[in-house]
């Protein structure tokens, strides 16, 4: 049995939150019993094939957004305890720990190798959020604990081959499990439209996130201030759980207020209506390191993608969607006017789209790439025998 460890609110819509439960998930459906300790809190009920287990709820801690704070840090304590707690009755062979706190407390607890899985760059991520402390200090501090649970865990995986490189030789590639909606769970363009309050003939480009700021999200109010030039009835669609003011004001200082529509993306159905009512998804970001989950969701639910290069993380996209230039609103803005003008260009990014995610995300991919990390005997099969690793893969080919 192996347990997974999680010091976050468990499950919610956050793309973190969505590979590790899709990750949970792929295991279990191969047979592998897996339990996950997380926070006390989540954002929704979750029927889940795998038992979760959660911290006492105490310092009370309700938040579901991303970043630290000193409650979590006071709950990340506790995990050390629960980890014990919880390791004496189910005897794990193994703890996988995602990010650097739950690797930290399971580390701490000592009960059985503990396996790092970095989902992002605490150095590039951390002085994002603590923007009073001297960037040089923050990116120190947080480069040293990096190293130190890498230097300590039996094995570490990043889910994205950017952030892998970021850690150091030795670092695996974990490629997240991510399956195609259901087409029976997809509204039509239209229903969508009619109940988020969209015209019919909008050219709609969609945000689909949180609004913090390592998202680099301002760049996409410049971006639709630039397509509305030459295309007047482009949108830009923010589906986020976050407060929409920041992007609201934005918006207003640069003209377009009436440009820029909100939705929520607190519930299946609100992700799903995001998704079904444009054209085409935008993925920002300022900050190297995370997997964009937004993207394979997007990949997921057939929407074209035009993605900042820093955005697609190193993966092995081969031509599954449109990459432009770091932090360029106008280079997004091209693309999606070309995007929108060419609907034969924007039908073959869906179709790659749609082979990279069956392939390089598909839960038999997953499961031998945790097999590698775990080691499993692998080390022990003879060459000719053996799986290559995921950071090898070639299997898909795109004319």
């Amino acid at each position: 049995m192996i347990l997974h460890v999680a010091c976050l609110p468990f499950p919610t819509h956050q793309g973190t939150q969505a590979a590790i439960a899709s990750m949970l998930e792929a295991s279990t459906r191969v047979g592998r019993p897996v339990h996950l300790l997380a926070y006390a809190h989540a954002a929704y009920e979750l029927d889940a094939l795998y038992q979760i287990h959660r911290i006492p709820n105490f310092p009370e801690v309700r938040s579901v957004r991303s970043g630290p704070s000193w409650g979590k840090v006071a709950l990340d304590a506790r995990c050390i305890v629960e980890i014990r707690r919880l390791s004496g009755r189910l005897q794990p062979s193994a703890i996988i720990a995602h990010h650097i706190e739950a690797a930290l407390a399971a580390l701490a607890a000592r009960v059985a190798p503990v396996y790092y899985v970095a989902h992002t760059s605490l150095e590039r991520e951390l002085p994002v959020y603590m923007s009073r402390v001297p960037a040089r200090t923050v990116r120190s501090i947080a480069r040293r604990l990096e190293k130190q649970v890498c230097e300590r865990a039996a094995g570490v995986a990043a889910v994205a081959p950017a952030l892998a490189k970021l850690l150091g030789e030795g670092v695996r590639y974990l490629p997240v499990p991510w399956s195609p909606s259901a087409a029976s769970d997809r509204a039509t363009r239209s229903e969508a439209r009619l109940a988020l309050g969209i015209a019919p003939d909008a050219q709609v480009c969609l945000y689909a996130g949180n609004l913090d700021p390592y998202q680099g999200w301002e760049n996409l109010v410049e971006a639709i201030s630039i397509l509305r030039r030459n295309h007047r009835n482009a949108r830009l669609l923010v589906a986020t759980a976050s407060d929409p003011a920041p992007a609201r004001r934005q918006a207003e200082r640069l003209g377009v207020a009436n440009a820029v529509g909100f939705s929520g993306l607190g519930s299946e159905r609100a992700r799903m209506l995001a998704h079904a009512a444009s054209d085409l998804a935008w993925v920002p970001r300022r900050t190297e390191g995370g997997l964009p989950v937004k993207m394979l969701d997007a990949f997921a639910r057939d929407l074209p993608v035009v993605a900042m290069r820093r955005a697609t993380a190193g993966l092995p996209l081969r031509g599954a969607c449109r990459i432009v230039s770091d932090d360029d609103p106008g280079a997004l803005a091209h693309a999606a006017g070309s995007l929108f003008e060419d609907e034969r260009a924007a039908n073959a990014l869906r179709d790659r789209a749609g082979r990279y995610l069956s392939v390089h995300h598909s839960a038999p991919w997953f499961s031998t790439a945790l097999r590698h990390l775990l080691g499993d005997g692998a080390a022990n099969i003879p060459a000719r025998h053996r799986v290559p690793p995921p950071r090898a893969a070639s299997a898909l080919q795109v004319d």
